[in-house]
């Protein structure tokens, strides 16, 4: 009697769904992993003779971040040019905005000194000097849900609440009707202060202005960030058939002849049990020390007892394993109560689990 069963396709089945979790952090929040670094396009001198003794950095529980090699690896991860930058590029929806979207400027080389053209979004500017704030991937897991970001900061004596727009921008709640509308006022307040990249936990504040100070402060002066993080699940389904007459054998010992639940089994001796091995029917283990059994060791026999080889005697199904083709163990599903499997009628189980 085989104890394996495969699983035809058209029984099993694997759906997906999105699941969001709100986080709230702020700056001292010890040990989540989430800081805010303020970073520097810096100088020629400072990636000629970069040093790390001199260097301007920030420390942030014993991690050292430097200011200039972070701002040059943002620079050319998300804003450098539009053919290589990561994230989502929106070119119409950011304010301001320019006819295509699309800014083209000339861009000098600090390391050969040569002009180059490059092509960037509207949206996306940084300037001599932004905050990144970052977001550890353990807590935005596959990527912050868009339009989810809500940014606290008391850095000033003006509280700035910064949101997203669910496009990669991140504007003030304050000036939510001119941004809404593109319409920013003489200095561009209700413009783009900033980006998010949601796939890499980022946030960038690239604003000049008012909001040069964001993510800088701690304490009273420090900053909270709320978001969503987003994670996938899938259900599995898998629709286990029992075919009539089938799996009524059991494989419990104590219905075999000789087994006994009070033998108790002596220390083994390293002399007998070296090579061996612990087999099939009849349960023969070798090796045990006992002046009461003999050093053949407890034989429990293949007989059933007569009460497993009556005609009404019946099968339960307690639990359901499932294997993959090394017959390795995956999954076990547990039943609340045994079920008698009848010799006459059909029975179908549903094991059903979530992974991610």
């Amino acid at each position: 009697m085989p104890i394996y069963k495969n699983i035809e396709p058209e029984n099993v089945l694997i759906s997906s769904f999105k699941t969001y979790k709100t986080f709230t952090f702020t700056e001292v929040d010890s040990g989540s992993g989430l800081y805010a670094i303020p970073i520097i396009k810096g100088t020629d001198s400072n990636l000629y003779n970069f040093s790390t003794g001199t260097a301007d950095s920030k420390t942030i529980s014993a991690s050292v971040f430097y200011k200039v090699p972070t701002y040059h690896n943002i620079n050319q991860l998300y804003y450098k040019d539009i053919t290589n930058i990561r994230g989502y590029i929106d070119y119409i929806n950011g304010v301001p905005t320019s006819s295509k979207g699309v800014v083209e400027y000339i861009s000098t080389d600090e390391l050969d000194n040569t002009a180059l053209p490059f092509r960037r979004p509207y949206t996306r500017q940084l300037h001599n000097t932004g905050t990144v704030i970052a977001v550890p991937q353990k807590f935005y897991g596959e990527c912050i849900q868009p339009s989810s970001i809500r940014l606290t900061d008391n850095s000033t004596d003006v509280t700035y609440i910064l949101q997203d727009d669910g496009r990669g921008n991140i504007y003030d709640v304050a000036y939510s009707s001119s941004y809404a509308s593109k319409t920013p006022d003489a200095n561009y307040s209700g413009s783009v202060i900033g980006n998010v990249f949601y796939n890499d936990g980022l946030i960038v504040i690239t604003n000049t202005g008012s909001y040069t100070t964001v993510g800088t402060g701690t304490g009273a002066d420090g900053f909270t960030l709320k978001f969503n993080s987003t994670q996938t699940i899938y259900e599995r389904e898998y629709v286990c058939v029992v075919d009539e007459n089938e799996y009524q054998h059991t494989t419990n010992k104590s219905l075999k002849v000789g087994y006994s639940s009070s033998v108790a089994m002596g220390p083994f001796k390293s002399t007998r049990y070296t090579n061996t091995v612990y087999d099939k029917f009849p349960y023969r283990m070798m090796g045990w020390s006992t002046s009461s059994y003999n050093t053949n060791g407890y034989n429990i026999g293949k007989k059933l007892l007569g009460v497993a080889t009556h005609s009404e005697f019946a099968t339960y199904v307690t639990s359901i394993g499932l294997y993959n083709d090394e017959r390795e163990l995956l999954a076990i599903g547990k039943l609340t109560k045994p079920v008698k499997n009848e010799k006459e009628l059909a029975l179908t189980f549903v094991v059903r689990f979530d992974t991610n």
